[in-house]
């Protein structure tokens, strides 16, 4: 009887760790999956960028402009 028993504890032990192996291959699967994603989008995301900035830089020499203030290095 201690046997069955020890083997039945063995076995559900067996299935635990099994799942607990899944589960850890889901989340590691899905965090691959979005670093991957990331990286993709990188370039795209550094471009959205800097035009953002040339955007923001444009727009305060032309309010500056319209003020009247040149910025150095304008034509005389």
């Amino acid at each position: 009887m201690q046997t069955e028993e020890l083997l039945t504890g063995v076995y559900g032990e067996l299935h635990e760790l099994l799942g607990d192996h899944r589960e850890f291959k889901r989340e590691t699967l899905s965090r691959l999956a979005s670093l991957e994603r990331d990286m993709k989008e990188a370039p795209g995301a550094r471009v959205a960028k800097l035009c953002t900035v040339v955007s923001v830089l444009s727009g305060l020499a032309s309010l500056l402009g319209s003020l009247g203030i040149r910025l150095a290095g304008g034509a005389a």
